[in-house]
């Protein structure tokens, strides 16, 4: 998935976590966008089926979604801790660092990473 499919995904969790719910307009507060730049990048995670909407408008990670989400959050960990761990870098830079390649990395080679860092 893009970087920016990444974000919402990331978003539409970080909000249900903290609310219970997510609404379009929360999302887009919440990535600091406007309300049409949201609706248009909802429709793409909708077309894609990472997303659901209720009758209610409320945003929900579908099952493919939730294991996006999922995948990504691992990723992050492993990326920061090897990043801080291995490479001897600044938490900071980590994150950030992590936060543009989380989404990138095959499933195989975080598997590896994954194993590399448990000896």
């Amino acid at each position: 998935i893009s970087h920016s499919a990444a974000h919402y995904l990331l978003a539409i969790d970080e909000l249900h976590e903290d609310n219970g719910y997510a609404r379009s307009i929360d999302i887009a507060r919440e990535l600091d966008i406007t309300a049409g730049s949201c609706s248009t990048g909802l429709k793409s995670l909708l077309k894609k089926w990472l997303i659901e909407e209720d009758k209610n408008k409320f945003i929900l990670l579908s099952e493919t979604g939730r294991n996006a989400v999922d995948k990504i959050k691992k990723n992050r960990k492993l990326f920061i801790e090897f990043f801080i761990d291995t490479l001897g870098a600044k938490e900071e830079e980590a994150i950030i660092t992590a936060c543009k390649i989380e989404h990138l990395i095959s499933s195989h080679i975080a598997r590896k990473l994954e194993k590399f860092l448990k000896k």
